[in-house]
């Protein structure tokens, strides 16, 4: 999808156009080779894409009510900026996921075309109460977008690892993070084919993207930890060959934060070297 602000500011003419036109997307297409500084077919794509208008079952054109927003701003550079507020949402392109570092760090890694059309909508060096609630607005959205990442990756390790234990055991796991996210453990197996202990697993999950694997651990998770029997860690490591690290909780001991005064902890990051997995791993 298109950032370019040519684009956006000929989608923003074509949705007045289509609000005060009855016109078929065909017959558009037909009586306009180009619109504005665009091509009608890329218009009608980036419209439709973003869902700023519809195309009834006779294929006539009409303006949403997200395009509506679009239309009722006072002026071009306002529908500028909820275009783009638009296009983050819909698209998701991975430089959106720094902007709730702040604007100045998430601008140097934007495309030129981008930053061309954060600099028309003046979002950049403007301290103005609409600009601000504007970075407010989409830091809160994308936070949820990384969380159902998050939470996404996360889900794809506890069904690796559900799996993994079917075929270590030849039972069925519960998973328990589904019943409760409280329990501090994600699946209930059992130690062994002979040995029906209960066994508590945390499943951490991680794409590759260097030679370290980095989670965060809960005080609610260790304190579970700390009074189990029999506790794992799963650490899958997603590629095109997911792979899994298997550590018990004394390879967690050194790493876990010491309360002191009035301070208690309630999350600490941990981070690996995959030499150190290798050398950890308790699959064997």
């Amino acid at each position: 999808m298109s950032f370019s602000v040519g684009i956006l500011y000929s989608v923003q003419k074509f949705l007045f156009f289509i609000n005060e036109t009855e016109i078929k997307a065909t017959e558009f297409s037909i009586a306009f080779n180009r619109y504005e500084s665009t091509s009608s077919q890329l218009v009608l794509e980036v419209a439709e894409g973003c869902q700023w208008i519809q195309l009834d079952l006779e294929g006539n054109l009409s303006v949403t009510a997200k395009g509506k927003e679009i239309l009722t701003q006072r002026d071009m550079l306002y529908a500028l900026r909820v275009q783009l507020k638009h296009l983050i949402e819909m698209v998701k392109p991975s430089w959106s996921y720094l902007i709730h570092k702040g604007r100045k760090e998430a601008f140097q890694y934007f495309p030129s075309d981008v930053k061309q059309c954060f600099k028309e909508a003046e979002l950049i060096n403007s301290y103005n109460k609409d600009v601000i609630k504007w970075w407010d607005i989409l830091s809160l959205a994308v936070r949820g977008q990384q969380k159902d990442t998050l939470m996404e990756i996360g889900r794809t390790g506890e069904e690796l690892s559900l799996e993994y234990e079917r075929n270590r055991v030849k039972k069925e796991p519960i998973w328990q993070s589904i019943e409760s996210n409280l329990s501090g453990f994600d699946i209930l197996s059992v130690v062994s084919l002979e040995d029906l202990t209960p066994l508590r697993i945390e499943v951490k999950t991680s794409t590759r993207v260097s030679n370290s694997f980095s989670f965060y651990l809960s005080r609610n998770e260790w304190d579970v930890a700390e009074v189990s029997t029999n506790f794992l860690f799963h650490l899958w490591l997603l590629s095109d060959t997911p792979e899994l690290f298997i550590l018990d909780k004394n390879e967690m001991v050194n790493h876990i934060p010491t309360n002191l005064g009035n301070g208690s902890w309630e999350n600490v990051k941990i981070t690996f070297s995959l030499k150190e997995l290798n050398k950890l791993d308790k699959k064997e």
